[in-house]
């Protein structure tokens, strides 16, 4: 119980702060497929300037009275206690100014939240003392019509993180018997002004699942050892506190928040490894905060640096010839959003231990999430960079979802930054020859990426998945561009089980079976494409191989590549592809002509490649079935709608 309350405090101390000669079709366009944003163009600062500036509104309240804090202390549970060094109340704005306010959760050792200065406009104490009581925990009303505190930081966070940690390693040693320690050094978090308007508490529910849950999945005592039934309780523990935290995070509304020039530092050792954390924005700010509903939350100015150094303590590293090393990692982003998050609705059933069936299917919506000016940076080389990524995954009936993109425009992965790093951390027993001379090869072939225009590449991508509820169909598409290297699409479209189909099996007394039914009658495959232009990327790549390739004169193969211009390598896949011609003619006529097409693809710079499966009817499992040895393999290449197609440049 001392741990579970340890892991509640820390929780609640978290909540306190959150908030063939064909025209070569059309490149894939990745951005077309992607919705526009409310950050879209080149000016997303003015899309968030009226949040931004949300603690340049001079408030006031008229008609306002001081606060009493007194009956919403009393209300604490004995665990918290608030306190203040000085009270004021400014007649003319209507504010309660509190200086040195501090929320202390009375753990041993002590810990909590303080602000230099709060003030804060139309408190409701009967409200919140009420709640905190347990009472009027279905009206919904305001709490607070506006709260501003400087510089708020957590005290004694570290020593509260080390006393939980030392529940884990007590587990641990049980477990395995090893001696695993965990030490936060440093846990400090701070930020220079926040905000928050029109705060209010919404109808609180809760029905902690009950001891019969697991009995349910068939994990009923008697049949379980000591061990895992104290599993079971542990498990048990975790569900209901999950679900305490969802019934209090659903229970509060916030119109608007924002915190500004904001700071997190994590230092900590554990068996092997040391590591530190720092975290900073210059702006954080949401709207529409319900539950677990979002409108939107924005960040500006993000970076995250870790540094890690991983010790050989145990003497595991020197067997396999690893040495101590140590990596330093950065990430920075000009501009994160999240719009249109939707969970309140799921989580309103998982607090009142119920899953939603199939009838619910407006239940969800993971929003769109979308940053700009993303780099990525390993042992001071930078590694990748992005000018914009974004998903959108708003569309979901009941648990499935109808539509899924994810892409990137301006994208750059550093090829050389990330060998560098592979050949440093490189397990290196210093009297093993053949390893160390693989290393110095491997170093050297890094090192050669730049000569061949390989030391960067550019890059755009698209990927989408949908289905659609109605009628079930299925696609997934893959497009990327790269300048000077190439573009390329692939696609399939098939047919799965409608909405109904599924609610339907759901429902049936044997749900897998019929699942397994709803897919074979509903499965049908619609097309298929792969399409590749090159850019100039297999000069490069040819290129590179060959240089690789003089690295090792003495294997058969290094010797092979070594004696050849790109070019020649070229004609020489292409010779390797016609060798097969004349067998694969054999089962089938039409495949010579593929595989000519495939030659000349790769024989000659440019050009491009286009494979399509199109079968005039979509194709279902009946027809699946019935194929076998007898089966005509031209038939099945008409029904299919296959063709292979080589554009020169």
């Amino acid at each position: 119980m001392k741990k579970l309350a340890w892991m509640s405090a820390l929780l609640v101390a978290g909540m306190l702060t959150a908030c063939n000669g064909e025209e070569a079709p059309e490149g894939p366009d990745t951005a077309s497929a992607v919705p526009e944003t409310v950050a879209d163009g080149a000016d997303w600062e003015a899309s968030i300037a009226v949040l931004r500036g949300l603690s340049e509104d001079a408030f006031n309240l008229d008609g306002a009275a001081e606060a009493d804090l007194t009956a919403i202390s009393e209300a604490l549970p004995d665990l918290f206690s608030i306190s203040w060094d000085a009270k004021a109340f400014d007649e003319a704005s209507g504010a309660t100014v509190l200086q040195g306010l501090k929320i202390t959760i009375a753990t041993d050792p002590e810990f909590g939240l303080q602000a230099e200065e709060a003030e804060i406009w139309g408190l409701n104490s009967d409200l919140i003392a009420a709640r905190l009581r347990g009472e009027r925990l279905a009206e919904t009303g305001l709490a607070f019509n506006r709260l501003e505190a400087r510089n708020v930081s957590y005290f004694g966070a570290a020593g509260a993180m080390n006393t939980l940690f030392d529940a884990f390693e007590d587990t641990i040693r049980e477990d395995t018997g090893e001696d695993y320690t965990i030490d936060v050094e440093t846990f400090e978090a701070s930020t220079a002004e926040m905000v928050l308007s029109n705060v209010s508490l919404r109808p609180f529910e809760l029905e902690p699942v009950s001891d019969a849950f697991f009995e349910r999945l068939g994990l009923a005592d008697e049949d379980l050892s000591q061990k895992e039934i104290e599993q079971k309780e542990m498990g048990l523990s975790a569900l209901r506190l999950l679900q305490h935290v969802l019934a209090v995070s659903r229970s509060f509304s916030v119109e608007q928040g924002a915190s500004y020039d904001t700071t997190a530092s994590v230092a900590m050792s554990q068996t092997g490894m040391n590591q530190t954390v720092e975290v900073s924005w210059d702006f954080y700010g949401y709207e529409g905060l319900s539950g677990l509903d979002l409108d939107r939350a924005v960040l500006v100015d993000t970076r995250q640096a870790q540094s890690t150094e991983m010790t050989d303590e145990t003497g595991e590293f020197a067997e396999i010839g690893l040495e101590d090393f140590s990596y330093d990692q950065v990430e920075t982003t000009a501009f994160m959003s999240y719009e249109g998050v939707k969970l309140d609705k799921l989580a309103s059933f998982l607090v009142r231990s119920e899953f939603p069936m199939m009838d619910e299917k407006d239940l969800l919506s993971l929003g769109t999430w979308e940053a700009r000016d993303y780099t990525l940076t390993l042992n001071a080389g930078d590694l990748f960079e992005a000018d914009r990524v974004f998903l959108d995954a708003q569309d979901f009936a009941w648990l499935i979802p109808e539509d899924l993109t994810l892409e990137m425009t301006g994208a750059e992965i550093e090829a050389e930054a990330l060998g560098e790093f592979i050949v440093a951390i490189m397990p290196m027993d210093e009297a093993d020859e053949e390893a160390a001379d693989f290393k110095d090869k491997l170093e050297e072939a890094v090192s050669k990426l730049e000569e061949h225009g390989l030391k960067t590449i550019p890059f755009d991508t698209s990927f989408n998945a949908s289905w659609d509820e109605t009628s079930g169909e299925t696609g997934f598409s893959f497009s990327m561009t790269s300048e000077g290297f190439g573009d390329g699409l692939a696609t399939l479209d098939i047919t799965m089980p409608d909405y109904g189909a599924l609610q339907a099996a759901s429902q049936a007394e044997e749900i897998e079976p019929a699942l397994e039914d709803a897919l074979e009658a509903a499965f049908a495959f619609r097309g298929a494409r792969f399409y590749e232009e090159d850019l100039g990327g297999y000069d490069k790549l040819f290129g590179y191989m060959i240089a690789i390739g003089k690295l090792y004169p003495n294997e058969g193969w290094g010797a092979t590549l070594s004696g050849m211009d790109v070019q020649q390598m070229r004609s020489f896949i292409a010779t390797m592809i016609r060798s097969g011609k004349g067998m694969a003619a054999q089962e089938l006529p039409q495949a010579a002509d593929w595989l000519e097409s495939m030659a000349l693809y790769y024989q000659t710079s440019g050009g491009s490649l286009d494979i399509r499966v199109e079968p005039p009817e979509a194709i279902t499992m009946p027809y699946f079935e019935g194929l076998g040895s007898q089966s005509d393999p031209e038939e099945i290449v008409e029904d299919f709608g296959i063709s292979v197609t080589h554009t020169p440049e």
